[in-house]
């Protein structure tokens, strides 16, 4: 637990969060809160705006475009015994 001190800022007041609270959630500078008051007690969430999507190619369009060099390794590892090929 950290002890934050209220600072004037403008016509308002300010909490400055240190850099390794901010870590911990994954917020870097200039992230955005979201503020509310429950139960007496004022809670600040991170806005998540920049959510990662990772899109994974599937194997069969990996593979479409096989070069020749690709092909001799295929020849080299002997007939196909199953489904491998593609």
């Amino acid at each position: 637990m950290a002890t934050l001190t209220l600072s004037k800022w403008g016509n308002a007041q300010a909490v400055r969060l240190p850099k390794d609270m901010r870590e911990q959630v994954g917020m870097a500078d200039g992230s955005r809160v979201e503020a509310t008051v429950k139960d007496g007690v004022i809670v600040l969430r991170p806005i998540r705006t920049n959510v990662r999507v990772i899109r994974v190619p599937r194997l069969a369009d990996v593979f479409r475009n096989r070069t020749e060099e690709y092909k001799a390794a295929e020849e080299l590892a002997g007939p196909a015994v199953g489904r491998e090929t593609l």
